[in-house]
């Protein structure tokens, strides 16, 4: 082997080696979670602990679904997060097409005003959002919970949605409205069944993100009766402590349909993002 190609083959075994060091980190605390989801309570706490569990029980998983509060907070979490990604499509395609193919005074400045709002960190948006909910009396609600989501999900979505609308030829638009097709049917017909890929992308986005969101839950919910899983699980504690067993069968629980949603659309995912990102 010459130097050349010795330096090369280097290089990609450096590569790889990372590669897998960095798969190894994300995926190892997911591996130990499900683990610990399918052992007896007694080997939660077996030292040294075991990678594989000795015997494998399910009962954790059967004690999750026999939970009435998780299963409240699970559908809390689905009906957000649906509601939030059908709003953020629509909004987002009404949006992205109104920047994408009209000209008006101020659409550059309202254009970048919109993403400058991803730089603000979360917790700095905490409070007026606290103020604005309560002053509208959507504190502790499906609705108010949608409406925090989306002003953290709109930048990304017009700004995918507006990329991908400036890559569509304008020539078969203009010949659909010569056959006499209104906007909406424009819409519908023409622009939303050639723009999947950047749909699907918006659409794992804002599912994944309000599945998972935290911080913004916290704040505002209070009680068990709009408290999405995310926020049900960092109280998962009693008076006898946390019941670790449970608490990852929860977690892997309420990472399947995340999961699942990222399982079908990932190919739509790369080709919206890939495609979404060529114009600005």
């Amino acid at each position: 082997m010459t130097g050349k190609a010795a330096r090369t083959a280097g290089r990609y075994l450096a590569v790889y080696s990372s590669g897998l060091v960095l798969v190894a980190f994300s995926i190892l605390p997911l591996l130990w979670g499900i683990s610990t989801a399918l052992k007896e309570e007694s080997d939660v706490y077996a030292f040294p602990p075991s990678w594989i569990p000795a015997p494998v029980t399910f009962e954790n998983f059967v004690g999750v679904f026999r939970n009435p509060d998780l299963i409240r907070s699970f559908f809390n979490t689905l009906i957000v997060a649906s509601a939030t990604t059908v709003v953020a499509l629509v909004v987002g395609i009404l949006g992205a097409y109104g920047f994408s193919r009209y000209r008006f005074p101020g659409r550059n400045t309202l254009l970048w005003s919109v993403l400058f709002i991803q730089l603000f960190p979360r917790v700095v948006v905490i409070v007026p959002f606290f103020v604005t909910l309560r002053n509208l009396d959507l504190m502790n609600t499906y609705q108010g919970l949608v409406l925090v989501y989306l002003m953290a999900i709109f930048p990304i979505a017009i700004w995918m949605i507006k990329g991908f609308f400036d890559n569509l030829p304008r020539e078969i638009e203009e010949a659909a409205i010569v056959d006499g097709c209104s906007l909406p049917q424009l819409l519908w017909l023409i622009v939303i069944p050639m723009s999947k890929p950047a749909l699907a992308a918006v659409a794992m986005y804002s599912f994944i993100l309000a599945w998972n969101e935290f911080l913004f839950a916290l704040v505002f919910t209070n009680g068990l009766d709009r408290r999405p899983l995310s926020v049900a699980l960092a109280f998962f504690i009693d008076e006898n402590g946390i019941h670790w067993g449970q608490l990852m069968a929860a977690s892997v629980v309420m990472s399947v349909p995340a999961v699942l949603v990222f399982t079908f659309s990932q190919k739509l995912l790369v080709r919206g993002l890939s495609e979404g990102a060529v114009k600005g």
